[in-house]
């Protein structure tokens, strides 16, 4: 039996180099495509990223506020260097174009373990290199915890307003955004590739083109092994009393508030639902309850605090569709034809992975040294799903 303590390296491919960019086209108006148009306009690429919505981030990228958090295990596992690699690849791009405070805040998120598992890897600790450890009394206490709650805190984590991300990225020069376009059909040309929309009509025609568009990119790679996953959160406005924590909350669900708003309010948000195979968009009783009970078991305090939100009905709902693989990692890298390629599958971990994946693409298509280790960037390929 060959089983070597180290890591056998094999000689792939070489990559697909492009000595002059020319035009992309990009599926998908939400974190994934709005990351892969800023990252290819920045080498030089012409992009136009087309969306069946009249604006960008219509879709699960549009929720009010999402968490930034790494998955941390004691073994460090796959999914943990995975994330922590992309949280900073993302965080490079938030203190690159968005305003700290407004758009995202870099305050740290506590992540409750119920089960009492509050292990990191071996060797770390609150005085070295590493971005998580077991949160202290004074963290727990200042959140509106028991002291002796088990609970990680994550110094290098925070909230986000998606939306206003995406609208940096596709401001980028070299960038065209086409709301209400969306995209029936591909057909192979002399030139490249043909968009067509579903009268038949040409929409545009490009180089290349790339599928970011969440759990409809099946309809263009259905080799993927791509699966819709409904979420369902709460949120609202805050009153000037009502006393919330600070920092943000993770764990069996999350709770984010005074978060401000384009007019200036505070928001809170909690949530949120996982239901597999689901693309119903209408809110559902059921999952509001559901978000109550996990916002009971997350924060008890913050529960109490809400409830007469709920009951007078001025708790709002906010319903997306996200994608996920197989494996429950993003799909990035050629399709079955050449110059075809896909950016899709982040899951409930669009901003952790967004920047990552786009910057791994770009690489590729240019030969440029990858974002990440070899293994790595293959855990991320397409080529892993090929039977």
């Amino acid at each position: 039996m060959f089983a070597p303590a180290w890591t056998v390296r094999r000689r792939g491919p070489a990559p697909e180099h492009v000595e002059t960019p020319g035009r992309c086209a990009v599926i998908g108006a939400g974190l994934a495509g709005a990351a892969v148009a800023a990252s290819l306009a920045r080498r030089g690429w012409h992009v136009t990223v087309f969306d069946a919505a009249d604006r960008p981030a219509a879709g699960a990228s549009g929720l009010p506020v999402g968490v930034l958090a790494p998955h941390v295990s004691p073994d460090d596992a796959l999914l943990s260097r995975l994330t922590r690699a992309g949280i900073r690849a993302t965080w490079l791009e938030l203190e690159r174009l968005l305003e700290e405070g407004r758009d995202w805040r870099a305050g740290g998120v506590l992540e409750r373990r119920p089960e009492g598992d509050t292990r990191v890897p071996a060797g770390w600790s609150e005085s070295g290199p590493n971005e998580s450890w077991p949160a202290s009394a004074a963290q727990l206490s200042s959140a509106g915890l028991p002291v002796d709650a088990p609970a990680l805190w994550h110094a290098r984590a925070g909230w986000v307003r998606p939306s206003r991300l995406i609208e940096a990225w596709l401001r980028e020069p070299g960038i065209e955004f086409r709301g209400n376009a969306p995209v029936a059909r591909l057909s192979r040309s002399a030139a490249g590739w043909q968009l067509w929309s579903a009268a038949n009509q040409l929409l545009a025609e490009a180089d290349r083109v790339v599928i970011a568009a969440g759990y409809e990119s099946g309809s263009f790679a259905p080799e993927l092994p791509l699966q819709p996953v409904r979420g369902q959160v709460a949120w609202g406005r805050m009153a000037d009393d009502l006393a919330l924590p600070a920092t943000p909350l993770n764990g069996d669900g999350h709770l984010i508030a005074h978060v401000p708003d384009d007019e200036g309010a505070l928001l809170w948000l909690c949530g949120a639902t996982f239901d597999r195979d689901s693309t119903e968009l209408a809110p559902q009783p059921n999952d509001a309850q559901a978000n109550r009970e996990r916002l009971k078991r997350l924060h008890p305090g913050a529960a109490a605090t809400l409830a007469p939100a709920f009951e007078s009905g001025k708790a709002k709902t906010w319903v997306g569709i996200r994608c996920a693989s197989g494996d429950r990692r993003p799909l990035v890298g050629p399709l079955n034809e050449a110059g075809l390629w896909a950016c899709t599958a982040l899951g409930s971990r669009g901003l952790s992975f967004a920047a990552l994946c786009a910057e791994l693409l770009a690489a590729q298509w240019h030969g440029e040294p990858l974002p990440l280790p070899a293994n790595l960037s293959k855990a991320l390929g397409t080529e892993r799903t090929a039977p």
